[in-house]
């Protein structure tokens, strides 16, 4: 078997690059089930690779260490929580009003949250390991500001920052109670309905979009 699978030749069907993307795959999906239930720092290369049911010397043709590991199951948790955010953007009726919108797509986001292995990885695990990933947390937080800031100004329009509001900081503090708020749920047990999270926090966002389209109607 060995020969076969070193040759880069098909072995029962599959080809050399079927088989490595097969165990990315069930790399990053043991991944997301060990960092978000015993956590990072629990886990071991071993651990992982026995709870992908691949062999060990296969995590190291697809990552350099957990810590790689990490950041691509960190990646794809983002990515899903994105992607439920635009898609539910999309579907936005442009006649409803700010505090509608953001119950949709908040919705759609913590719904996405209810799974307590992603909501451990993106708001715990990620957090004091090195450099080089907090620097994608502040990254990725960022890029969520961005989205925010675009969602802000759709229905505040092109507002422009004055010597007393700065929108980039107000689309910051918005991403700021927004992911606090999903690690506090998670870590109470989703002890909360969703509805009530989606709703208190669809005020905080009205609260914040609602004074900028006033300042926009003024001008």
């Amino acid at each position: 078997m060995s020969e076969v699978e070193t040759s880069g030749r098909a072995y029962g069907g599959e080809s050399a690059a079927d088989r490595d993307d097969r165990r990315r795959r069930q790399l990053l999906d043991a991944g997301l089930r060990v960092f978000g239930s015993v956590g990072y720092r629990a886990a071991t290369v071993r651990g992982l690779c026995r709870e992908a049911k691949v062999a060990d010397r296969h995590f190291y043709r697809q990552f350099d260490g957990t810590e790689d590991l990490l950041l691509a199951v960190y990646g794809e948790c983002i990515a899903r929580l994105n992607d439920s955010a635009v898609e539910a953007m999309s579907e936005v009726d442009p006649r409803s009003d700010v505090r509608a919108v953001a119950v949709q797509v908040l919705d759609s986001f913590f719904e996405v949250i209810e799974d307590p292995h992603l909501a451990r990885v993106v708001w715990l695990e990620v957090l004091g390991v090195s450099s080089r990933v907090e620097q994608t947390y502040l990254a990725v937080m960022h890029e969520f500001g961005a989205l925010l800031l675009a969602y802000l100004r759709t229905f505040a329009g092109d507002v422009s920052s004055g010597p007393d509001l700065d929108v980039d900081l107000l689309a910051t503090a918005a991403i700021g109670g927004i992911s606090h708020t999903a690690m506090t749920w998670y870590l109470s047990g989703y002890a909360a309905e969703r509805r009530v999270v989606v709703a208190t926090l669809a005020t905080l966002l009205g609260s914040i979009v609602e004074p900028l389209a006033a300042e926009t109607a003024r001008r």
